[in-house]
Formats: structure tokens, sequence, C-alpha cells
């Protein structure tokens, strides 16, 4: 094996360890950085829905859903969202959704299809 063989196989370890060094970085960093992302945008989803601002949670929660597919909360201020300003068909799909998937939003998400309901038959 000559000098060159060596150079090149030591090129290659480096190149490899350089690139799982990356990876790593870029996996704490998602870490670190997609829950405070995530509370910056429940945040925002609530101040909207304290201040009453349902059409502004509407234009923006698809997107927030798209970015982190599996949390309730998004969809919990969706359909909290329809159902304030009486979009209560899709309500109460996203409602009925939730109930469905997460046990511990069972209870409340079947209140808000009591209610829905109720309003349909009034």
């Amino acid at each position: 094996m000559s000098i060159d063989d060596k150079i090149n196989i030591l090129f290659y370890l480096f190149g490899f360890f350089l690139a799982f060094y990356i990876f790593t970085i870029g996996i704490n960093l998602k870490r670190t950085l997609f829950p405070k992302l995530l509370d910056s945008y429940t945040n925002k989803l609530t101040d909207w829905d304290n201040t009453g601002e349902h059409e502004t949670i509407l234009d923006n929660v698809d997107r927030y859903i798209d970015m982190f597919p599996g949390d309730t909360s998004l969809s919990w201020a969706k359909a909290r969202a329809l159902f304030k300003l009486n979009r209560l068909d899709e309500a109460k799909e996203i409602f009925t959704v939730i109930s469905i998937s997460e046990p511990l939003w069972k209870e409340d998400a079947e209140k808000y299809i009591v209610s829905i309901s109720e309003k349909s038959t009034t």
C-alpha cells in the first residue's frame, strides 16, 4: 500500500466522521429548536383565541399542523376557532378525530360534540 493510498484512506475516514458529526449536530439542534418553535406557535394561537381573532387562527393553523402533524393542541385550536365561527360541521369532524385519537382530550372534545349536536337540532 502506497503513501497516497494511506492518505486517501485518512481523508475518507475524516470525511465520514465529519459527516457523522454534522448529522448529530443537526439532530441535536432539531431536538432543541422544535419544541420551542411549537411552544411559540401554541402561544400565538392561544393569544389569538383570547382576543377573539378566530379568522387569524384559521389563516395560520393549517401551516402549523403541516409542520407538527402529531400535535393535538394545534388541531384543538383549529376546532375551537371553527366552533366560535359557527362552522359547526367542520368543528365537529375535528373534535371527533380528537376524541377518538386522544384519550386525555376525549371528555372535553365530547362536550363540544354534544354542544354542536344540540345547536344543530335547534
